[in-house]
């Protein structure tokens, strides 16, 4: 397999997300499709903080976002990462990852 490298330079949205009484920043990374007319492409990148750095729920959701940018640059289908992450019984998102996912098919549309 072949992985995709980002482009040097992209657009960074900055999402801010509350999870189980927790505080997390999503940042999704995107190619700039055209520069000129603003125009965004797909996500290419994600990053999850926790609100306390360095803390282990941070490392931990840290990590598993390098892990979705990884999947996303090796040809992963973002619907297939949003699915395969554990849901609650009401259909939600069971962890911040899951809610961090949930922003890579919004954002594939």
């Amino acid at each position: 397999m072949i992985r995709y490298r980002p482009a040097t330079r992209r657009a960074h949205e900055t999402i801010a997300i509350e999870h189980e009484g927790q505080r997390y920043k999503v940042g999704l990374g995107r190619e700039v499709a055209c520069a000129e007319h603003e125009i965004l492409g797909p996500i290419v990148e994600v990053f999850l903080n926790a609100q306390k750095v360095n803390s282990p729920i941070d490392v931990l959701v840290s990590d598993g976002a390098i892990l979705m940018s990884m999947l996303i640059q090796y040809g992963c289908p973002p619907a297939d990462i949003f699915h395969a992450m554990k849901r609650n019984p009401d259909g939600s998102a069971a962890s911040p990852l899951g809610r961090a996912a949930a922003y890579l098919v919004e954002g594939a549309s």
